[in-house]
């Protein structure tokens, strides 16, 4: 099969290219899908011309977007809510940990599950039975009686960048919403992308969550496919600190040591947030 270019601009003065080979590309009704092979990244799923996850790199992303969280949790986590997250990865990631007994996910894009299923690599979680799949928008169902009313200790919001459809999940009411589906000592976290190209969003982010959450921190991992040093929002209900890990856990690159250490931040990132450096 013919090689092609693909280009995912990064800055309005920066691109990143990939040699890749066409598997699948197709509109879904909300975003424009292409499942691409890549010599070293692997299989590449691709939501209007972003990268979302990798064959070679995913384990980063996903590892440090559900096993920090879960292990801030002062007691064994139970209940997950996951926004967004079509691809699977990071249900997959979440169901390893044996306490959990359940994970509701919400993602507004029933094609992107479709074809995650068939082509990526994450297939197996959508079979487990504590899964609960919703093929709807995460911003409503957190605005709803029924998940306020279920109450989870980690919510996950897995979101692509800030356009199209998933705008919403970038604004204050939202994090208001998520803190009444939480019990009173649950935890939330997002990404805010990678502060070199994004520091407005991580910003944004911040002040956002602080207006629904007494306690918020930030911290890091390194996702290459994504430009580098990541940043994550995390907080907590009930005003604990998320920095320490509740026990031990080690994945291919979240393990009970770094969870600490992933806290630290780089000098300009305290500058972008306002966070003190402690």
């Amino acid at each position: 099969m013919e090689k092609k270019w693909f280009y995912e601009k990064m800055s309005p003065e920066t691109v990143y290219g990939y040699h890749v080979t066409s598997v699948h590309e197709e509109n879904t009704g909300f975003q424009e899908l292409q499942i691409v092979d890549h010599g070293h990244f692997g299989r590449m799923m691709i939501l209007d011309n972003v990268v979302q996850t990798t064959e070679k790199d995913e384990f980063v992303y996903h590892e440090m977007m559900t096993h920090l969280p879960i292990m801030a949790l002062a007691r064994p986590a139970e209940s997950i809510l996951i926004i967004g997250g079509g691809d699977g990865g990071i249900l997959q990631e979440c169901l390893r940990h044996d306490s959990v007994k359940r994970v509701t996910m919400v993602d507004i894009d029933g094609r992107v599950i479709e074809v995650s299923k068939e082509m990526l690599f994450f297939k197996d979680a959508f079979k487990d039975p504590r899964l609960e799949l919703i093929v709807g928008d995460g911003a409503a169902y957190v605005a709803g009686e029924e998940a306020q009313n279920k109450k989870f200790d980690v919510v996950i919001v897995d979101s692509p960048d800030p356009v199209g459809p998933a705008m919403v999940l970038f604004e204050a009411p939202f994090y208001k919403n998520i803190s009444k589906c939480l019990n009173e000592d649950g935890i939330m976290v997002r990404q805010a992308g990678v502060p070199v190209f994004q520091a407005p969003e991580l910003k944004e982010a911040v002040e956002h969550v602080q207006l629904s959450f007494p306690h918020v921190a930030v911290y890091r991992g390194v996702v290459p496919v994504y430009g580098g040093d990541m940043a994550f929002v995390i907080a907590s209900k009930n005003g604990a600190p998320v920095d320490q890990p509740n026990g031990q856990f080690t994945g291919k690159y979240y393990h009970t040591r770094f969870h600490s250490a992933a806290f630290v931040l780089p000098a300009f990132w305290y500058d972008v947030t306002g966070l003190p450096m402690e």
